[in-house]
C-alpha cells in the first residue's frame, strides 16, 4: 500500500486520475481548443482589402473620370446612366457615384462608413489625376 503524502499533493494527484479518467473532459479541455484555432484559422485568412465599388454618371467626362478611378488600388469604377446610377447607390450596389458636370458631385449616403470612406478615396484619386503633388509620401506597414 501507498503512503499518503501531504494534503494538498493527495487532493491534485484525485483530481488528476479523476481528470484522465473522463475522456470528453480530455477532448473539450485540449483537443477541441486546437481544432477551433485551426478552423477559424483557415475561416480567416489574410485578404487583400476589397476593391469599394463605385459609379460614374455617363457625360462627356465619364471615361476619363472613371479610368481615373480605376488607377487607384481601392476603387472599382463603373459608368452608368443617371437613373440606374441612382438606383444602384440606392440599393447599396455602389457606395459612391459621382457625377462629372460642372466638376465632380459626389453622391453617397453620409450614415455608411463604407461610403464615407469611398469618398475620400475618390477624391483622392480624381485630385491626384488632375495633377495635386503630395509634399509628403507616406508609407503604409504591417
Amino acid at each position: 500500500m501507498r503512503r499518503p503524502g501531504p494534503p494538498l499533493l493527495e487532493l491534485t494527484r484525485a483530481r488528476l486520475v479523476e481528470f484522465v479518467r473522463e475522456p470528453e473532459a480530455l477532448f473539450w479541455v485540449f483537443a477541441f481548443p486546437v481544432l477551433l484555432a485551426l478552423a477559424l484559422g483557415l475561416a480567416f485568412r489574410e485578404k487583400s482589402p476589397e476593391k469599394v465599388p463605385v459609379g460614374v454618371v455617363e457625360g462627356p467626362r465619364a471615361a476619363a473620370t472613371a479610368e481615373a478611378l480605376g488607377r487607384s488600388p481601392g476603387l472599382l469604377a463603373r459608368v452608368y446612366p443617371a437613373g440606374a446610377g441612382r438606383e444602384a447607390l440606392r440599393t447599396g450596389k455602389i457606395s459612391l457615384l459621382v457625377e462629372t458636370e460642372n466638376g465632380p458631385v459626389y453622391r453617397f449616403d453620409p450614415t455608411r462608413p463604407d461610403a464615407r470612406a469611398a469618398r475620400l478615396e475618390v477624391d483622392d484619386a480624381l485630385q491626384r489625376a488632375a495633377g495635386r503633388a503630395d509634399p509628403l509620401r507616406p508609407r503604409e506597414a504591417r
